[in-house]
């Protein structure tokens, strides 16, 4: 009878942050702590990592794997004292339960980063760095905004002043105008004749003539 011939699983590329927990033997927490050093951007939302970031973290656990390899060792026979700490365990070797407290607490297995502050630290400085440059930028806004204002406010009233310069030009010019209608009084020529003493003196000559 012909064996069927067994096929190869496809090869994962993504490892969960459950079974990296396990890998490892440590909490979630410190699972992502190691993250934040090569995904600063997604470390404490992201739900599955690659090989090689799970690659990458590997260095922030190595503290605590020798410990768990002389556990091995002491099960194994001699010829498998060369192995890798990351390779799986058989199935029949006891696995030594480890506290999460241990993987929080112990310096040498909560990396810290390289500017000695921590992760609730950087993110505190962060928010209050953006609180400061949301504020900035409202600032500048409003800024701008009375600006804007006081200026539009300055070409109405200058539109104002330039319509009334306009207007009482206007006025002006009516008003010459009408002036200019206005006659000159005439020059009165004075009156110079007695009239009573003309007619007296043409009455006296009138009766030198008449024969009485």
């Amino acid at each position: 009878m012909a064996t069927r011939k067994r096929t190869t699983a496809p090869i994962q590329d993504t490892v969960s942050i459950h079974d990296a927990c396990l890998k490892y033997m440590t909490t979630e927490q410190g699972l992502r702590l190691a993250l934040s050093h090569v995904r600063p951007d997604d470390f404490d939302t992201v739900k599955a990592i690659t090989e090689a970031d799970l690659e990458a973290i590997a260095p922030y656990f190595s503290p605590k794997l020798p410990a768990h390899s002389e556990n091995l060792e002491t099960l194994e026979t001699p010829t498998q004292q060369g192995t890798e700490p990351t390779i799986e365990q058989p199935q029949n070797a006891p696995i030594v339960p480890q506290s999460p407290q241990q993987h929080l607490t112990s310096p040498t297995q909560s990396p810290m980063p390289n500017t000695g502050l921590s992760l609730v630290e950087q993110l505190a400085n962060q928010a209050s760095e953006e609180i400061a440059a949301a504020d900035a930028i409202a600032q500048v806004k409003n800024t701008l905004i009375l600006n804007n204002l006081a200026v539009r406010d300055a070409e109405l009233a200058e539109g104002i002043n330039q319509r009334w310069q306009h207007q009482k030009q206007g006025y002006l010019g009516a008003i010459r105008d009408l002036a200019n209608l206005a006659q000159q009084a005439p020059t009165v020529t004075p009156d110079t004749t007695d009239l009573p003493k003309e007619v007296d003196t043409i009455i006296a000559e009138l009766a030198k003539k008449l024969i009485i």
